[in-house]
């Protein structure tokens, strides 16, 4: 869905509701106990594990998780059990820049304070990902979503050209809709503890 050009004022409107809806789903996700966390997010690496895109990837791009985000670990374990490629996000500048890292890779505290593969790691270019994990503190069913502010995966998304996108939240976290800027890129896929939508 493209996003229909818009005047000052809105922008402003929607930066402020983008803002407000990021703080409180932080609040909400912040909340979550850690044995719901932990049930949930299997539920969602269950639902991706389903998926014909996953089964597919030879290259798959994941994330580490923090704080009380959908855990990741499971899937990125059987993506290695499965024999895909691992590839993890790390922060160059003001991009993403993605290195493949395997199960003896050391991960080290990167900026803000997640999880990244050292920079010494083996570099993948975008373009080999075949399926791609992204992280949402709020997401719509259209595709769109409400990151921590900083555009990297929006900046990164049209660069991953072959890739199959999917945004992965607790149910909770999918709201009725965002609130659209113009640099907002939305998935493919939005998978939740309770359901899997193929955005159109």
């Amino acid at each position: 869905m493209s996003v229909p050009p818009q005047r000052g004022d809105d922008v402003r409107i929607r930066i402020e509701v983008k803002r407000a809806l990021r703080k409180r789903m932080r609040a909400v996700r912040g909340a979550l106990p850690a044995t719901a966390c932990e049930t949930r997010s299997s539920e969602i690496a269950s639902q991706v594990m389903g998926l014909d895109a996953f089964d597919r990837a030879s290259v798959v791009l994941a994330f580490a998780s923090i704080r009380r985000e959908v855990r990741t670990g499971s899937l990125i374990e059987a993506a290695w059990s499965a024999s895909k490629r691992i590839a993890l996000p790390r922060v160059k500048e003001e991009g993403l820049v993605l290195h493949e890292v395997g199960p003896e890779t050391e991960l080290t505290e990167g900026a803000f304070g997640v999880p990244e593969p050292p920079e010494e790691a083996p570099e993948v270019p975008p373009e080999a990902v075949d399926f791609a994990l992204v992280p949402a503190l709020a997401v719509d069913p259209t595709g769109h979503r409400i990151g921590y502010g900083g555009g990297y995966y929006d900046r990164l998304l049209p660069l991953l050209t072959r890739a199959k996108t999917c945004a992965v939240a607790f149910d909770f976290q999918l709201i009725a809709e965002v609130p659209l800027l113009a640099n907002d890129v939305p998935v493919d896929l939005v998978v939740t503890d309770t359901r899997v939508i193929e955005v159109d």
